[in-house]
């Protein structure tokens, strides 16, 4: 791997990886989804 490429991955990594995250919050905890990813729960706990 050349050592430019090296620092380019390097760089990008962590910038990347941090968008990645906040996007997975934004998609999970906004209120229409939120809603609908926490109506299974409340589905099993009637169940029992």
């Amino acid at each position: 791997m050349d050592l430019d490429t090296l620092q380019i991955y390097k760089a990008l990594r962590l910038p990347l990886l941090g968008f990645s995250i906040i996007y997975i919050i934004f998609y999970v905890y906004k209120n229409s989804r939120k809603e609908r990813l926490e109506e299974p729960k409340y589905k099993m706990l009637e169940e029992d």
